[in-house]
């Protein structure tokens, strides 16, 4: 079986891992160069292992590590051509990098990755389905805004999927950001809130999909027990409490474990 295990996920970091312990692909590079091979050694995995590194958009808590990781580590990186291109012109990467732009379906390897544009405020933007060469299926789907029906179609019946539950809307409305940056999280370009999540959540089950990591939780916005108590809430409303699916809200940094699907 295949490997879904995330390094990290908040709205300071993201990186996650999916493939085999020999041979797997890096969605998005918010990992300090540091913390990246410690932290896949937690599941024996190596650097080495990493074959390619897909970036879902170029906002920060992304790509952070990119640069230093696919420089050190000899990966090669792939975006939309959106993604890469504001990557060159901000100065983040050089062009020395191998770098290639990715099609709807990109093929590396064994692993065969659908792109799905989003509508998060930045270029290019775009969530994936991976296929791994054992036939399993998984998402990584952040920075949503919505959940259009492209990326529901994309994501149909896959074995696990990352998902976002950015904020609880009580806590973004009553907490510190200023109003422009509010509005902006609230918005088509922003995130999903919790309850947004729940409902897309409900809607992927609808599609065959039976396994959810609640991710990209907002450190400000929102916390693990509401994210899960939105979703376990919906789900009970549909009648699905009772092993309907399995759900687990990831932390802001691994905790060594990871999904078989």
């Amino acid at each position: 079986m295949a490997l879904f295990y995330n390094l990290c996920s908040s709205s300071s970091g993201n990186a996650t891992y999916v493939g085999s312990r020999t041979e797997g692909l890096l969605f998005d590079a918010g990992v300090g160069v540091r913390n990246f091979p410690k932290w896949l050694s937690l599941q024996g995995l190596a650097p080495e292992a990493v074959k390619g590194i897909f970036l879902t958009h170029e906002h920060a808590d992304h790509v952070k590590g990119l640069k230093a990781i696919a420089g050190r580590f000899h990966i090669p990186i792939y975006g939309t051509e959106g993604t890469l291109r504001r990557m060159m012109d901000t100065g983040r990467l050089t062009g020395e990098e191998e770098l290639h732009v990715i099609r709807r379906e990109t093929v590396v390897g064994g692993f065969t990755v659908v792109a799905a544009p989003t509508s998060h405020d930045s270029p290019g933007s775009v969530c994936y389905r991976v296929e791994t060469p054992d036939g399993g299926t998984a998402g990584i789907c952040t920075d949503l805004g919505v959940m259009s029906e492209m990326i529901l179609e994309t994501l149909s019946g896959c074995g696990h999927i990352l998902i976002e539950a950015n904020y609880d809307e009580r806590m973004l409305e009553n907490g510190p950001y200023p109003r422009y940056l509010k509005e902006r999280i609230r918005s088509r370009s922003g995130h999903l809130s919790n309850a947004q999540c729940a409902g897309a959540v409900g809607q992927l089950l609808q599609e065959g999909c039976r396994s959810f990591s609640l991710g990209h939780l907002s450190e400000h916005n929102n916390c693990p027990a509401l994210a899960r108590q939105a979703v376990e809430g919906y789900l009970s409303q549909l009648g699905l409490e009772e092993g309907g699916c399995r759900l687990s809200v990831l932390p802001k940094s691994t905790d060594g474990k990871a999904v078989e699907f």
